[in-house]
């Protein structure tokens, strides 16, 4: 009875949390509109140091990388246009031996927010984090793909990188708490069921925001595409059962990305790329290509709607769901929203 008893509390604290949450986002959203900034990804390479199971980009490991000269004249350019706000990524860019250097460069452009997404194995290293921070750097994204480090090794394929990852994200939270700290996660089969675990792993280790991410079938992803991409249909329970964790462990920013709309209902302002829409003008730049349009971009050329979606009453603002996996398993499971 008292277990029953608690075990209710906490469902109705983390429904009034979810409650609180939304309406501050909503407010947020507003006020966003006004002051939209433009971040620019620069994608500085495919190397990685994980190899993991669901990479989208795993075909692109040995195309060459971003020089060091070449992203200072992106960053120079990025800043031309106004961007405030840029994300060192990859493959991985840690292992590069000019990370420091560009994210110096960065601060003296004047970039306000200077981030990498990482896997966080390099900042194991206690004193190349503080190099990196003492460079400018003021948020980091951590990709956690699993709640222990049987599931997440497994996924990155590296024994050990469980350990290395959760450290690093330790070492910077203890930088300073200035530093907005965010997690990635990508939704696959084996870990699906285990998101609000995640959710509550990142909270301990300092998140200050998480983001699930639906897969893109490319890449590894799509080789290994039954054992790793999971039905949209399994999102239905698992969406705001993790929303609903992340707010009672005082989560404000807990994002889903690359889900279509009818399986956010209820929950649609946690889609990232509805968020998005009133705070942020993504561009991405890598070696190869650059896309000064994301959004439109990937709404015009990777996402697809069914013919029920017509119907569903977020068919001008969803995206839909990516080519490859309408390809695999057709347009069944969209749901319209009446």
């Amino acid at each position: 009875m008292l277990a029953s008893a608690i075990s209710f509390k906490k469902e109705i604290s983390g429904m009034i949390r979810v409650f609180a949450n939304t309406l501050k986002i909503l407010y947020q959203s507003i006020i966003w509109n006004d002051m939209a900034e433009i971040k620019t990804a620069l994608l500085l390479g495919y190397k990685c140091n994980n190899f993991c199971r669901f990479c989208y980009a795993a075909d692109k490991r040995d195309l060459p990388a971003m020089s060091t000269a070449e992203a200072k004249r992106q960053l120079e350019l990025a800043r031309k246009r106004g961007s405030t706000f840029v994300d060192f990524l990859g493959g991985e860019p840690t292992i590069r031996k000019d990370l420091v250097e560009l994210i110096s460069y960065a601060k003296k452009l004047g970039f306000r927010t200077i981030s990498i997404t990482t896997n966080g194995r390099m900042l194991s290293n206690a004193a190349y984090a503080k190099q990196l921070y003492d460079a400018g750097l003021n948020s980091a994204v951590f990709s956690i793909h699993g709640h222990n480090a049987k599931l997440h090794d497994y996924l990155v394929n590296v024994k050990g990188a469980f350990e290395q990852a959760t450290r690093g994200m330790q070492n910077v939270r203890g930088l300073s708490d200035e530093i907005y700290i965010c997690t990635n996660t990508v939704i696959v089969k084996p870990n699906i069921k285990f998101l609000p675990k995640i959710a509550e792993l990142n909270a301990k280790l300092g998140a200050d925001g998480m983001e699930f991410i639906f897969p893109h079938p490319r890449g590894n992803a799509y080789k290994n595409f039954e054992e790793m991409v999971p039905h949209l249909a399994e999102l239905i329970d698992v969406v705001p059962e993790t929303i609903t964790v992340a707010a009672r462990c005082g989560i404000e920013h807990c994002w889903f990305r690359y889900v279509p709309m009818c399986y956010m209902y209820g929950f649609h302002i946690y889609l990232s790329e509805y968020m998005a829409k009133s705070r942020l003008a993504e561009q991405h730049i890598g070696p190869e290509f650059e896309d000064l349009d994301v959004e439109k971009n990937r709404a015009q050329h990777g996402r697809v709607h069914g013919p029920q979606c017509f119907g569903c009453k977020y068919s001008r603002i969803c995206e839909g769901i990516f080519k490859e996996y309408a390809e695999k398993r057709g347009f069944e499971e969209l749901i319209p929203v009446p």
